[in-house]
């Protein structure tokens, strides 16, 4: 069944209100001294993902009772509904807690397994890019378009940490898709992924991800008129890792990341 556009704006609304008023809370703490803890997967954690992230729930839990829920902090949450929100308190907990400003709070919502809308805020940069299905993509309300640029050698390459790449088997063509560029700077989290959806960049690839890491971050390029995919070209959030780019420029980076990999799923156009 079709999501109805007005109940899919109420949705949106409903999202970036309860984004933007968990700014309080990230804000706050943002200014303090605060010491995290270390979470089993070894990254940290601190207050303000948890305070964070339990404002969204309880907000989500009143609207919507009957809704599923994957958060970063408290896990998932199944129902028979169709409806998924994906919530990532604070993305980039590691800038946070050392006041880089390159952090944001991800809110998602999937429909059928399809995420329908997201919301990215950057407090400390004071912006929010929010989109929905068939209703464009906007930062601060102006509307976002990717970049027209269609090879590789004039583009731009934003990457994620570097640990991952090296460590994975496409650190040669990494190594060579940086070498097409025209230029290349390390911007991870929702930050990065920020640039490709207001043009600013070509290319972003972020090596290690959960599904809230990126769910919103589908919707909003995509609306903006980009693509995104895994590593291999499949267009999902769930396979571990990411490639967003401008979609002009999608499939020739795709190409360069999977030759001569054998152990990988071979490339493929989606």
């Amino acid at each position: 069944m079709k999501l109805k556009n007005k109940l899919l704006e109420r949705l949106l609304d409903f999202a970036v209100n309860t984004v933007k008023r968990s700014e309080e809370i990230t804000l706050k703490y943002y200014t303090k001294k605060i010491k995290p803890r270390v979470k089993d997967n070894l990254t940290p954690v601190t207050v303000a993902d948890i305070k964070c992230e339990d404002f969204i729930l309880s907000r989500i839990k009143n609207k919507y009772p009957s809704h599923s829920i994957h958060a970063e902090e408290s896990g998932i949450t199944q129902s028979p509904s169709e409806f998924k929100w994906i919530i990532d308190p604070i993305d980039g907990t590691k800038n946070y807690m050392r006041k880089y400003p390159f952090w944001g709070t991800l809110l998602a919502l999937e429909y059928q397994g399809e995420v329908v809308l997201g919301v990215i805020s950057m407090p400390s940069l004071k912006e929010t890019i929010s989109a929905a299905k068939g209703m464009g993509c906007y930062s601060n309300n102006k509307k976002c378009k990717v970049s027209k640029i269609t090879s590789i050698k004039d583009s731009y390459l934003i990457h994620g940490g570097l640990d991952y790449i090296v460590a994975e088997p496409y650190k040669n063509n990494f190594l060579q898709l940086v070498n097409q560029t025209y230029y290349n700077r390390g911007f991870g989290d929702c930050h990065g992924h920020s640039f490709i959806i207001k043009g600013q960049s070509e290319i972003m690839i972020d090596p290690h991800v959960a599904p809230y890491d990126v769910a919103p971050i589908k919707i909003c390029v995509e609306e903006a008129g980009g693509r995104f995919t895994d590593l291999c070209g499949n267009p999902t959030i769930y396979n571990g890792n990411a490639l967003v780019t401008n979609g002009k420029v999608h499939d020739a980076v795709l190409k360069i990341l999977n030759q001569n990999l054998e152990s990988r799923e071979v490339y493929k156009t989606v």
